[in-house]
């Protein structure tokens, strides 16, 4: 395994738009209560323009945003998914997000790119990250934890999925 993150140039963001828009790799945003244009209630996908990921997405994450950070996760030469870091102000921390593309999940991808993005993330001298999941997702909580998380906060109450609210884990992590 040869796992590195990239920062992605426009030319790559038809990955984004693939990731997006396959059921295989959005099926854990199945079924949630959203209501924003593209999003499929039924399959998770979400249909996206290339020409606004180029333009509006693109500022906002691999611009000159100097509060977040958007990586594509890549083996060899190989894109398997994306990873990223939003600051939220309100908790002075860095949420964490990780999507592994259908096809590559299972494979021991998660543990070790999260590791990566800890690692840049210090060198950029971000202190603090947290990450909430929804419990069912334990290999998810698994990867958190085998890169120090600690899980601060269960059974939290989250969105609504399939009409239930979901019950979430809220984990943190010092740098």
């Amino acid at each position: 395994m040869d796992l590195k993150l990239i920062v992605p140039q426009k030319e790559d963001l038809w990955f984004k738009k693939k990731l997006k828009e396959d059921p295989d790799t959005m099926d854990y945003n199945r079924g949630y209560d959203l209501n924003f244009a593209g999003y499929n209630r039924t399959d998770g996908t979400i249909q996206t323009d290339l020409r606004e990921l180029e333009n509006v997405w693109a500022e906002k994450w691999i611009g000159n945003e100097p509060t977040n950070f958007y990586y594509f996760i890549k083996n060899n030469d190989t894109f398997i998914g994306e990873i990223y870091a939003k600051l939220d102000k309100i908790k002075n921390s860095y949420e964490i997000g990780i999507v592994i593309k259908g096809e590559h999940r299972g494979r021991g991808y998660a543990t070790p790119a999260i590791k990566l993005l800890c690692e840049e993330l210090k060198a950029k001298g971000i202190k603090k990250l947290y990450h909430k999941l929804p419990a069912s997702r334990k290999s998810a909580i698994k990867a958190d934890i085998n890169n120090g998380f600690i899980i601060k906060k269960e059974n939290i109450d989250g969105m609504s999925k399939f009409g239930k609210t979901e019950k979430l884990v809220y984990l943190e992590k010092e740098l």
